[in-house]
C-alpha cells in the first residue's frame, strides 16, 4: 500500500494534482484506487497540507487468468515492479489456444502464494521464442508511472546471418501486418518503428554477426522484421528467413533494461547473461 507524506512544497494542492502530477498516476489508474488522508477516506479534490499522510489502496482487480505453478527466474522485485528472466518457448500471456502455461499464469500463481493483491500487468512482452527480461507491474501506480514517467530503455542481443559492415545502424522503417495476420512487413502506411543496431562481434568464418539492439518503439516482431529487411535475419527465425541447422528458435535475448524507479524516482539498471542456448551457440562459433 503506497504511503506518501506531503512535502512542504506541495502543500495546498489537491489529491488529484499530487498523485497525477507529482507521483505519476494516470487518470485511468486513479479510478481504481481508494484514497485515505490521515486515515480518513477522501475524494481526489481534497486539499493536502504539509506532513499530511496519504495512503493509496488499490481496489480488487478481477482476472480470468488461471494460476499455474511455474518456476520463475526473478531478477528483481519491489512493491511496484517485478522483473523476470523469461525462458524461450514460453508465451508471455494466454491466447485462445494456450490458456494455462504462460508467464502470466505463473506470475499470478506467484502473487497468490505471496498473498500479493495483484494481477499480471506486463510493461513489455516478448515473443514466445524470445528470451530475457520482462517487466511486470504489481500495482496500477507502477504501471502508470512506467508508461508516463519511467523512461524505459530496452536492449537486446542477437546473432544474425551475414557480416554487418557498419558499426551502428538506425532503422526507422514503418511496420504493418501481412494478409495472413501473423507475419509483419515493412509498410510505408504502417506504424512508426525505430531500432538501433550496434555491432558486438563478427564471426567471419561462420558468416554471422552478434549485435546489440535498442528499441525505441515496441511494435510486434519489430527487431525481427527490421533485421530481416536489411538482409540480416536472426539466426533460427524461420518466419523471417533465419533458418539455421538445428536452431529451433530465434536467437534473440532481452538482456538489459534501464528505467526510472516509481518509488525512488531514481534510475535503475539491470543486465543479465545470454540464455544458455545462446551461450552454447556463441561457443560453437
Amino acid at each position: 500500500m503506497p504511503k506518501y507524506i506531503i512535502e512542504k512544497e506541495h502543500s495546498g494542492i489537491t489529491v488529484k494534482e499530487y498523485l497525477k502530477d507529482i507521483k505519476g498516476y494516470s487518470s485511468r489508474s486513479m479510478n481504481k484506487i481508494d484514497i485515505f488522508l490521515n486515515k480518513k477516506k477522501v475524494k481526489i479534490d481534497k486539499i493536502v497540507k504539509y506532513r499530511n499522510v496519504l495512503n493509496v489502496v488499490e481496489k480488487e482487480k478481477e482476472t480470468n487468468i488461471i494460476a499455474k505453478k511455474l518456476e520463475l527466474d526473478i531478477i528483481y522485485e519491489d512493491e511496484n515492479l517485478i522483473l523476470i528472466n523469461k525462458p524461450p518457448f514460453l508465451l508471455t500471456h494466454p491466447t485462445k489456444k494456450k490458456v494455462d502455461i504462460t508467464l502470466a499464469n505463473g506470475l499470478l500463481n506467484y502473487f497468490n502464494e505471496k498473498n500479493i493483491n495483484s494481477v499480471p500487468r506486463f510493461y513489455n512482452r516478448l515473443d514466445m521464442n524470445t528470451s530475457g527480461i520482462i517487466i511486470a507491474a504489481k500495482t496500477g501506480f507502477g504501471q502508470a508511472f512506467l508508461q508516463n514517467k519511467g523512461e524505459v530503455k530496452k536492449y537486446y542481443k542477437a546473432f544474425v546471418k551475414g557480416i554487418i559492415k557498419e558499426q551502428e545502424i538506425i532503422i526507422e522503417d514503418k511496420i504493418g501486418i501481412s494478409e495472413d495476420g501473423i507475419k509483419r512487413i515493412i509498410d510505408p502506411n504502417g506504424q512508426d518503428a525505430k531500432t538501433k543496431v550496434k555491432i558486438i562481434k563478427t564471426y567471419e568464418k561462420n558468416n554471422i554477426t552478434q549485435v546489440e539492439l535498442e528499441l525505441f518503439t515496441g511494435r510486434t516482431h519489430q527487431i525481427r522484421v527490421h533485421l530481416s529487411n536489411i538482409g540480416h535475419p536472426i539466426i533460427g527465425d524461420e518466419l523471417y528467413g533465419g533458418e539455421y541447422k538445428d536452431i529451433k528458435r530465434q536467437l534473440l535475448h532481452s538482456y538489459k533494461v534501464i528505467y526510472i524507479d516509481p518509488r525512488l524516482n531514481q534510475k535503475k539498471e539491470f543486465e543479465i547473461e545470454l540464455f544458455s542456448d545462446m551461450k552454447l551457440f556463441e561457443k560453437s562459433l
